[in-house]
């Protein structure tokens, strides 16, 4: 008993885990196909007190494919000053299309430079 329900669990837990898609700097430049209701992470490195953030763009602006998108950023759990973290841009594929997402790690204050600045680019591709 305690074998087939450790196997339900297992199958359970994969199941869950396939609406999640994650993403990271490893796929930049990816084309990226995802369903209709899965949700996808885009997790990146950031270090808010050197002023530097990451800037999200979806294009096309209007597009109704991407919904409930947000953005969140998690310290690390240390004591050091200045320490960094990590950004979370996520959303939920609403409908069928084509979609990019464009990441801009810069100062916000400072002058778009695209040659200088470090930069992600997904094609999300949905079905």
């Amino acid at each position: 008993m305690k074998k087939l329900f450790s196997i339900l669990m297992l199958v359970f837990l994969m199941a869950c885990k396939q609406d999640i898609v994650y993403l990271s700097e490893q796929d930049n430049n990816r084309d990226i196909a995802l369903s209709v209701g899965q949700t996808a992470v885009i997790t990146l490195a950031e270090n808010p007190t050197t002023g530097y953030r990451w800037e999200f763009k979806i294009v096309p602006e209007n597009q109704e494919i991407l919904g409930n998108i947000k953005e969140k950023y998690i310290q690390q759990q240390t004591k050091l000053i200045g320490a960094g973290g990590i950004k979370e841009f996520s959303f939920r594929v609403r409908s069928a299309g084509k979609a990019e997402i464009f990441g801009y790690y810069r100062r916000p204050w400072e002058r778009e430079n695209k040659k200088n600045e470090q930069s992600v680019h997904y094609t999300i591709i949905a079905k």
